[in-house]
């Protein structure tokens, strides 16, 4: 048989293939952390900061990359919603113990008014400076 056809042309895209399927894995990595209780809630965090480190270098490698196409706007979208993660898993690890105790509180209450003193517990502990009585 002859062979009259020309090779494929390499797809421009595949590059970004590798980064893309990173920041995703990442993306669910913390996703799935997420909806678990405090202490593995805090194991999203590495994850999160991974999807947000190859979601930055899938972003740059798409707006160099010709044939990128809608990873353009995908790219960014999915480093923000990593970004997104980072914050909140940053501030529970940061009031770790305010937060542990939050979590307890609400698993136990069993009213609406057990759950607004949880609130209110919580929020004393971030900033006692409320319950102070001032002149």
């Amino acid at each position: 048989m002859g062979s009259n056809t020309k090779s494929a042309a390499t797809d421009p895209a595949r590059p970004l293939l590798r980064p893309v399927a990173i920041t995703i894995a990442a993306m669910a990595g913390a996703l799935v952390f997420w909806y678990l209780p405090l202490p593995w809630r805090l194991a999203g965090l590495p994850f999160a900061l991974a999807g947000l480190v190859a979601g930055t270098v899938t972003s740059v490698k798409a707006f160099r990359n010709p044939g990128a196409g809608m990873l353009r706007l995908g790219a960014p979208l999915a480093t923000l919603a990593c970004g997104l993660f980072v914050v909140p898993l940053a501030g529970q690890l940061a009031f770790y113990g305010p937060s542990l105790d939050y979590q307890r509180c609400r698993a136990e209450a069993l009213t609406l008014r057990s759950l607004a003193v949880c609130t209110q517990d919580f929020k004393n502990q971030l900033d006692p400076r409320e319950t102070r009585n001032l002149p």
